[in-house]
């Protein structure tokens, strides 16, 4: 439990991700009352990369990347994102992943992993060294090449495994288990199903970071299963769908809508694409053969 605060300037957290305020409340009876309030982190994450040219037999290390987060579980973030970027092929082509060397006050927000020099490579054909926002994993990429999957996808086409009833459960499944969300409401959700159950859930300000959190824990901690389903706490857009791809879960679940070029993805893979879930209804926009007893 956090400690109360007696000034309106924000104090350190004893949980990652969320800080105390003090702000001001206008009510048309009360007036201005002063209360505590909860806001979520939002800090620079900056990724440097590390490898060995074994044509110069030297070691080379750049900053690869630099986007906004809400601190907490940056390890599994790193994974995911260099899965979903494209940059490695499986877990196994990270050969290291620490905090950087870095005694400044923000040591805890730059990491170092270090590559294969194959992989290595991949970085500098994509070009992306700038800041990424947390609302836009892409903001980062130099190029629109980027956005084109180079690899063979092939997500599980099993069909009638999924029913309605496990769909219309997921968001408030995911909601219980989004705490900064209760606590700040600022901050967005990704969950992942097998088996009809909640395996793992993540929280960020930034809509992708959530995903690669939730991507690198599942991989990294071997409980992915051909029949996932990623759950969204928003919408969904051609981004989402493409690490979904890329980790090869064949339906993705959204509170919100999708975007057209989500569901032009969608159709591309055949990944399920399910919008707008509510409690009695939900929206199918490719993909209606892996649910069962559904009409056409």
């Amino acid at each position: 439990m956090l400690e109360e605060t007696t000034t309106s300037i924000p104090q350190s957290a004893q949980s990652e991700g969320v800080v105390r305020v003090h702000r001001q409340r206008f009510d048309c009876e009360m007036g201005l009352t002063l209360e505590r309030d909860a806001l979520a982190i939002e800090e620079p994450l900056q990724i440097s990369v590390q490898w060995h040219d074994p044509v110069t037999h030297r070691r080379h290390i750049q900053e690869w990347s630099m986007t906004m987060r809400t601190p907490g579980e940056d390890a599994h973030l790193i994974r995911g994102l260099l899965l979903s970027q494209q940059i490695i092929d499986s877990f196994d082509q990270i050969l290291d992943l620490n905090l950087a060397d870095d005694e400044t006050r923000h040591a805890a927000n730059h990491w170092v992993v270090t590559l294969p020099y194959p992989q290595a490579l991949r970085i500098q054909t994509q070009e992306r060294r700038y800041v990424s926002q947390s609302s836009c994993g892409l903001c980062g990429l130099t190029s629109v090449k980027a956005l084109a999957l180079h690899q063979d996808i092939h997500v599980d086409s099993e069909s009638a495994w999924l029913t309605s009833d496990q769909i219309m459960q997921m968001p408030s499944t995911l909601a219980s288990h989004q705490p900064l969300f209760a606590d700040t409401g600022a901050v967005h959700g990704a969950g992942y199903f097998a088996e009809g159950k909640l395996i793992a859930a993540a929280e960020d300000v930034g809509r992708h970071n959530a995903v690669d959190k939730l991507i690198g824990r599942v991989i990294g901690e071997q409980r992915w299963h051909p029949q996932g389903v990623l759950i969204l706490s928003g919408r969904v857009s051609f981004e989402l769908m493409q690490k979904a791809a890329i980790a090869r879960i064949p339906v993705v679940v959204a509170v919100g809508a999708p975007s057209k070029l989500a569901v032009d993805m969608a159709c591309q893979f055949d990944i399920t694409l399910i919008g707008f879930t509510k409690r009695q209804q939900f929206n199918i926009y490719h993909g209606h053969s892996r649910l069962q007893s559904v009409r056409k």
